[in-house]
């Protein structure tokens, strides 16, 4: 019933032990799917490992802002050979952090723009991660095609709010953060939101603008694990069996069922990554 749209089971500091630990709380919750998310590419090759040892896991791969200073042309092209793997649904996860990468600020764009190219080149859906970089990460976004009519016409179109067949750039804006108004221009342009744990923080303001003002036919729901912890679990290690609480939210802001919000997310997500099978 539940979809993880962004995780990392592949998480470097996990024992085996405690990676077999936390996919069996997987696989006995009501997360029918995962998307195992690579920062690196030791960590997409995880994750490729993951979507091979469980039926509900699937894998993105891609290279994190925060590898620009020491990534090397042969990652990139290491990262275009694993997107060939069985199982991977994306690239991902890409963008620009500015919060902690100020310094690398040339070389995180010319990675970006590296791995959107990659992503047209091989028709995939890309996740995005853009911290303290909203306005370039639109931009560039733009300036390299990822919203292009060319691109949309790779996908098949999606349901808007009203049933209508809409366009759709499978460019998935992963723990989203910024502004209402922002989020209504992405929407023009074809792209989904994946909404987690800070949607239940008491401050998440502007997290909460976006959910309510965003149809939920744009939303997907993610834990970002082991990180960014809902409420009531905040300050612990997160799960992706904790995405209930998020989606509960969701579905209290949205005046629906959980069942109903549970639905629609998970359907979203499943159309995004092209996930037809059953668990």
């Amino acid at each position: 019933m539940l979809f993880d749209a962004h995780t990392h089971l592949n998480y470097a500091e996990f024992s085996e032990a405690e990676r077999a630990e936390r996919a069996q709380e997987i696989a006995e919750s009501d997360v029918d799917f995962i998307i195992d998310v690579g920062d690196s590419v030791a960590s997409s090759k995880q994750a490729i490992k993951d979507a091979a040892d469980y039926p509900w896991c699937y894998a993105a791969v891609g290279l994190h802002p925060d590898q620009a200073m020491i990534v090397t042309n042969a990652d990139v092209e290491a990262i275009r050979e694993l997107a060939g793997a069985p199982k991977v649904q994306a690239i991902g996860e890409i963008g620009l952090d500015f919060y902690y990468g100020k310094d690398s600020r040339d070389e995180q764009v010319e990675l970006f723009r590296k791995q959107i190219r990659l992503a047209n080149e091989l028709r995939m859906p890309m996740m995005i991660h853009t911290r303290d970089a909203d306005g370039l990460t639109k931009d560039i976004l733009l300036e390299e095609g990822a919203f292009s009519e060319e691109r949309k016409s790779w996908f098949p179109l999606r349901p808007d709010e009203n049933g209508e067949m809409i366009s759709d750039a499978r460019v998935q804006l992963h723990c989203y953060s910024g502004s209402l108004e922002l989020a209504r221009e992405y929407v023009k342009l074809g792209a989904t939101f994946s909404i987690g744990g800070p949607l239940t923080f008491k401050n998440a303001r502007k997290t909460v603008e976006v959910l309510k003002g965003i149809p939920l036919e744009y939303i997907m729901s993610e834990t970002d694990a082991p990180f960014l912890a809902p409420e009531p679990k905040r300050g612990r290690a997160n799960r992706s069996p904790y995405i209930e609480y998020t989606v509960r939210r969701m579905a209290l802001l949205k005046s629906l069922d959980y069942e109903e919000a549970a639905r629609i997310t998970s359907t979203n997500a499943r159309r995004f990554f092209n996930i037809d099978s059953d668990r």
